[in-house]
């Protein structure tokens, strides 16, 4: 079999299994990951066919880039979506390929706590969803968009790097544009989405001061701000967003943290029993107790507010996994 036959072989293998993740490099096994564990498949590429297999996906602006950094992209392989990433290695070029789900999954599907999904309701604010890297917090958001989309008139703008899940619109308006393509950088397409009549604007990653102000800033004025970060629970969320800034406005940020915020929610995927894995969330609600100790910086509470805040829809992320445990979901 030939490389390009053993490559579709194994994109066809990976949608019939419905595997996460797949990992390509020169001179060593392709790896897919099912169920959270690699597993090395038969194909080992040659790196004059990632070369062309890259060149056959990816732009020619992002070809050309690729001498300089890494490149993400997005893309449609027999009726499926893949998140991609390509970068440049030893003896030539690595991919990095995420398979999307086939719908985007109602809340109730990814056993979202009721804090979350009553986001979906709001009107303005700051809601950052946290985890990992592959810890589902683009699928999150994607479900939240499509309640809106179903229940709310609203023009929903997205800014993405790279556009993961396309919506149909039903009753809202959407305006879904990529980094690189449609906008040159995350601060400057967030001042100028505030000149579109945005009612929601998701920001796919917060990663700099630069964003992260132009955040705060846009859920000032009567927007709903959805964004993630790449952070593992509630209080390392408050110190990493404060610690973006220089000592001297410190103060001043808790603050304006404290009053835009609307809840910091965290997850992670654990083994599902009988196969696949399930989502735990961690749900910090910005009841007055909480905003208190956001302007205070005392994010060392946040855990014994949220053991105390069940009745807000509050759960740590051990409340969380105890209820799985419980329910028979997880061992």
């Amino acid at each position: 079999m030939d490389e390009k036959a053993a490559w579709e072989d194994i994109l066809q293998r990976m949608i019939a299994l419905e595997a996460s993740d797949l990992h390509a490099g020169p001179y060593q096994h392709v790896q897919m990951r099912l169920e959270g564990v690699l597993v090395p498949e038969g194909m080992i590429p040659t790196p004059s066919f990632l070369e062309s297999l890259v060149q056959s996906i990816i732009s020619k602006e992002a070809w050309e880039s690729l001498c300089k950094r890494d490149v993400d992209f997005a893309w449609s392989y027999q009726e499926r979506r893949f998140r991609g990433n390509v970068y440049r290695m030893q003896e030539g070029l690595g991919i990095a390929l995420r398979l999307l789900p086939q719908h985007i999954p109602t809340p109730e599907e990814l056993g979202m706590p009721e804090a979350l999904q009553a986001i979906a309701a709001v009107c303005d604010g700051l809601a950052l969803i946290c985890g990992a890297t592959g810890a589902g917090k683009t699928t999150t958001l994607a479900a939240l968009i499509e309640v809106i989309n179903q229940t709310r008139s609203a023009h929903i703008i997205t800014l993405e790097d790279p556009i993961e899940y396309l919506f149909t619109p039903v009753r809202a308006f959407f305006s879904q544009r990529e980094a690189g393509r449609d906008f040159s950088a995350f601060p400057d397409a967030v001042r100028s989405a505030l000149r579109e009549d945005p009612d929601i604007l998701l920001i796919g990653e917060i990663r700099d001061r630069a964003t992260m102000e132009a955040a705060l800033m846009a859920a000032t004025t009567g927007v709903l701000v959805l964004g993630t970060l790449h952070t593992r629970g509630a209080a390392q969320t408050a110190l990493r967003v404060e610690g973006m800034f220089p000592p001297d406005v410190r103060d001043t940020v808790r603050a304006q943290f404290a009053d835009v915020l609307i809840g910091i929610f965290a997850q992670r995927l654990l083994p599902r029993k009988g196969g696949g894995r399930v989502a735990i969330f961690e749900a910090l609600s910005a009841t007055t107790a909480v905003r208190n100790i956001l302007r205070q910086g005392n994010y060392g509470q946040l855990a014994s507010v949220m053991m105390s805040g069940a009745a807000q829809g509050m759960q740590t992320a051990e409340m969380a996994e105890t209820a799985l445990r419980v329910r028979g979901l997880i061992g």
